[in-house]
């Protein structure tokens, strides 16, 4: 597509004089600290804000700084992560914290490919730190600003993200990074929430292993210890599971550090997660 330099500057005016008047006021957007902000990137992934607010203020109260997060218990870490899915994320959140302390000494590192080494931390999570805490300038996109794209010079329709990333790049304001990247992701939720625009849909939740896993940290958190057989049981009288899936989905959720298995017997790990 052939962007006009006219055509580029009335779409940024128009944004941004948009978001002036409707941003909203989020609890990480009064902080360059790239601690915080990692949590709340981390937090929001596929969650709906009004459930992500709550929690980041209460793990920031319970987990300040990374040198807090990097030396608490694991089920610590889950229990103030419950509600929020995808527990990994905040093992993931951990080990990074772990890492910052162990290598950088508690500094967080500023640079993207550095940040894309930490534990967890894909392209758009290390581009949201870099210029949300260090105004590195630079798009972050995500599914938000994908719809913006696709709403704005697609007529709705999703171009390779080779085409969204070159169109990110060119709409990119002069020393507005911060600025601009907040104001496409308000647009996009307020504006085009209800615009059909093809974003891949995830998998149907109740039948996925996200959810068995969710159910699983979840009564953890609750009994502490259950037996294999009475968490199968568990499942049989809410959500059935095949005996053999649940097997190979605690095996893997062991393998990723979430729970540990001992005589037949399912809880959380006691101590803090290892390097």
């Amino acid at each position: 597509m052939d962007l006009t330099p006219q055509h580029i500057h009335a779409f940024q005016e128009r944004i941004l004089s948009w978001y002036q008047a409707n941003k909203r006021d989020l609890p990480w957007r009064h902080t360059r600290d790239p601690y915080r902000i990692l949590v709340s990137e981390v937090m929001s992934q596929q969650t709906q804000l009004s459930r992500v607010i709550p929690k980041y203020e209460a793990w920031i109260e319970r987990f300040p700084t990374v040198f807090e997060l990097s030396l608490s218990p694991i089920g610590e870490v889950l229990r103030l992560w419950s509600g929020l899915g995808y527990n990994r994320r905040a093992l993931h959140l951990q080990k990074a914290a772990q890492v910052i302390v162990g290598e950088y000494k508690g500094e967080f590192p500023k640079e993207i490919g550095i940040l894309l080494k930490l534990p967890g931390l894909g392209t758009y999570t290390a581009s949201a730190v870099a210029c949300f805490a260090f105004n590195e300038q630079i798009p972050v996109i995500d599914t938000n600003i994908r719809k913006v794209i696709a709403h704005e010079f697609f007529h709705g329709d999703l171009p390779q993200e080779k085409v969204i990333e070159d169109i990110a790049r060119k709409i990119l304001p002069q020393g507005k990074a911060y600025e601009w990247n907040q104001a496409l992701m308000d647009y996009s939720s307020l504006i085009l929430k209800d615009k059909k625009i093809p974003i891949p849909k995830q998998s149907h939740f109740l039948s996925s292993n996200r959810y068995y896993r969710g159910q699983t940290i979840k009564l953890l958190l609750e009994v502490s210890e259950i037996s294999i057989s009475g968490l199968w049981d568990f499942f049989d009288e809410r959500n059935p599971i095949e005996r053999g899936r649940l097997e190979e989905m605690l095996r893997s959720m062991e393998k990723d550090g979430l729970i540990s298995i001992r005589s037949n017997k399912v809880s959380l790990p006691m101590s803090k997660l290892s390097d």
